[in-house]
């Protein structure tokens, strides 16, 4: 693994990872990002998801992914590391060397489970970042908390009316604490913890800031699965990190497939009011599509003035849920400015997704406003900027190789160059910034920049921090992580790779085709040799059709084949019942013939029944015919001969026997 971090830290010098030792050399944590992942951050780091539910490797070490959300509104890689605990220490180190290969940006907002560990963890590397725990993770445990009750259903509603419905927080502290006191749900410690923590995972609490439209670890649990194909439990570190570029591959090539079409083509206009146009003409596709939803959505909600305020306007919305299809009408407030053309909205969806609501649309509408104010189209978003990431070469991903990534490449060389020439005085670097500030400035000028590429705060002279990082030990000879049993969930319940699933799919894919074909070859010779023996016994057609309509019983057990011989026929096999005398064996592999059967000694027989009563299958083994209280042993040429009754165990052990 480390020598592969360093031809690929050789290959490019922006590739960044980190190990971290024990006092014997042995792995603990690593972390690594390429490139790529770094340069995105610069664009796409405000808001990540965080989540270790994934073991990948032989050491069931659970892979920690940071994941943020692109323009696109896809999921973004924005570097990775392997744990070997899920305690604050661990999550710490990885929290900070995330942080020092950002350049020493923390995000803005997080989103993890409940782990202790990481919110420990949070506090301490990231104390200014918004962390908000993963909704789905709490609201999925409900039926396990409640279903045991009568009023599961009625309090899992109530539950779900008070965390979604709630617009403000006095909203939801009224709900909670009504449907708590009307199922006297006070002693319940789960609610309780819930509650506590309220601030950190509620809707109404967490939705004045932005989350990109995420509200729970899903993205981070999305991106395992581009690992699938690739890993599997059995997997060595050595191999996951060389895996990771095939894995990533794919992701690109779909970031680069969207931008092609947003360039390209465009959504098709549904009116031509001049505020579709504004958000048609800036956004990519994908977003154009959320635009329109709540564009269209517009036709569900009235507006009214309300009267005790000119800037405040009442914007109802008519809400169908449930399965029913019950249609009532919700209330929404929206102030607006008039000359300012601000508006907000309390649903605060454009807070939360970045993305302007149908009950401010309706407001702009009918105020008349055609263009709204810059801060409602955001950056983020926009389809007609060359983002910085895209224009890294990375040997997994074939566009870096265009004339732009080459062109990007050989500047930043030189750069490099130049940087490292300067880099030891204090002249020597005021000049080469006075020029290149000079040549930005120039350049500036002299093109139409559709946008800026500068992230505000992310420092212009931050240097890049790429040297792999040993922090407990100077040595290059790394001994493998000591395989641990993780927390939490039990092994048996480790997500599964699309790789091993196929693997074990095959694998009794083929044991049970190669029993099929064993089994259909015996029937089949064992139906030939039927149909020849039959056909010379009894010589006609009808016969023979009988012969064949009886099924073969091959290698199952006698007992349950057993029957009265006074029984109809075509009762138990499907056909006649031939006549059959102890004296006279049909043949060595007549093994449909109904013969004297189990039990093998008078001890055993019913008593109901004398040895000639009962009949089942016959057995033949070592050419032997197995039948009642006695058996025949054929000789060479076929014929039966008598011979001691042996038992059943003697049949089993005979070695040609052991199959069927």
């Amino acid at each position: 693994m480390h020598s592969y971090f360093m031809r690929m830290k050789i290959d490019n010098s922006d590739f960044f990872y980190a190990m971290d030792l024990d006092d014997n050399g042995r792995l603990r944590n690593v972390f690594w990002a390429d490139a790529r992942s770094r340069a995105a951050c610069k664009e796409f780091g405000d808001v990540v998801t965080f989540d270790t539910t994934y073991l990948v490797n032989r050491y069931d070490m659970p892979f920690a992914p940071f994941v943020g959300v692109n323009h696109h509104g896809q999921s973004i890689l924005l570097g990775c590391g392997l744990i070997s605990h899920e305690d604050t220490k661990s999550f710490s180190w990885l929290f900070e060397t995330w942080k020092t290969c950002m350049w020493g940006c923390a995000p803005k907002a997080i989103i993890t489970d409940q782990c202790l560990g990481m919110k420990n963890a949070i506090q301490e590397v990231f104390p200014d970042t918004r962390h908000r725990l993963c909704i789905w993770h709490i609201m999925k445990k409900v039926p396990e908390k409640f279903g045991m009750y009568n009023a599961y259903e009625q309090i899992s509603s109530c539950m779900r009316k008070a965390v979604w419905n709630s617009l403000t927080i006095k909203q939801f502290e009224d709900a909670w604490d009504g449907f708590i006191k009307k199922y006297e749900l006070q002693n319940n410690t789960w609610l309780q913890g819930l509650y506590h923590e309220r601030k950190l995972w509620v809707p109404a609490y967490v939705n004045d800031c932005f989350w990109a439209g995420m509200s729970s670890t899903q993205r981070s649990e999305g991106m395992n699965a581009y690992f699938d194909g690739y890993i599997h439990s059995k997997t060595t570190l050595k191999q996951f990190v060389e895996q990771y570029e095939n894995a990533l591959a794919n992701k690109v090539e779909s970031e680069n497939e969207e931008d092609g079409k947003s360039w390209r083509s465009f959504i098709p206009l549904i009116t031509k009011s001049g505020l579709e146009k504004q958000f048609q003409s800036v956004y990519t596709n994908e977003k154009v599509r959320e635009f329109h939803e709540e564009f269209v959505g517009r036709l569900e909600c009235s507006c009214c003035q309300k009267k005790e305020s000119v800037s405040k306007y009442e914007v109802k919305e008519w809400i169908t849920y449930g399965e029913e299809e019950t249609r009532i009408q919700v209330p929404f407030i929206v102030d607006f400015n008039v000359e300012t053309n601000e508006a907000h909205c309390n649903c605060r969806l454009f807070e939360y997704r970045g993305m302007v609501c149908r009950h401010q649309l309706t407001v702009w509408s009918q105020m008349g406003v055609e263009r709204v104010p810059d801060k409602y189209v955001l950056r983020r978003w926009n389809k007609n900027i060359k983002r910085v990431h895209t224009k890294i070469r990375i040997n997994y991903d074939n566009s870096s190789t265009s004339i732009e990534a080459r062109r990007h490449d050989n500047m930043c060389n030189l750069f490099n160059e130049v940087a490292d020439l300067a880099e030891d005085s204090q002249e020597k670097y005021d000049k080469v910034m006075a020029r290149l500030l000079e040549l930005k400035g120039e350049l500036i000028e002299s093109s139409i920049v559709c946008g800026s590429n500068v992230i505000s705060g992310t420092p212009n002279n931050s240097i890049s921090i790429g040297d792999g990082v040993l922090p407990s030990k100077e040595s290059t000879n790394i001994l493998d992580p000591v395989t641990l049993r993780r927390k939490g969930r039990p092994p048996s319940k480790r997500k599964i790779g699309v790789v091993e699933k196929i693997g074990k799919k095959k694998i009794e894919t083929k044991k049970k085709t190669l029993s099929k074909e064993k089994a259909k070859e015996v029937r089949t010779q064992e139906r030939l040799e039927h149909n020849n023996y039959f056909f010379q016994e009894i010589g006609t057609q009808e016969s023979l059709l009988n012969v064949n309509s009886q099924p073969s019983y091959m290698g199952q057990s006698m007992w349950p084949n057993m029957m009265p011989h006074n029984m109809q026929p075509n009762m138990a096999q499907g056909g006649n019942i031939f006549q059959f005398s102890p004296g006279s064996c049909p043949t060595e592999t007549g093994f449909n013939q109904f013969v004297y059967a189990f039990p093998s000694s008078q001890e055993n027989m019913p008593t109901s029944f004398s040895s000639h009563d009962w009949r089942g299958q016959s057995n033949v083994a070592n050419k032997q015919v197995w039948g009642g209280g006695q058996s025949s042993i054929l000789d060479t040429q076929g014929h039966c001969v008598g011979g001691p009754p042996p038992n059943f165990t003697q049949m089993l052990n005979a070695p040609d026997n052991v199959e069927e």
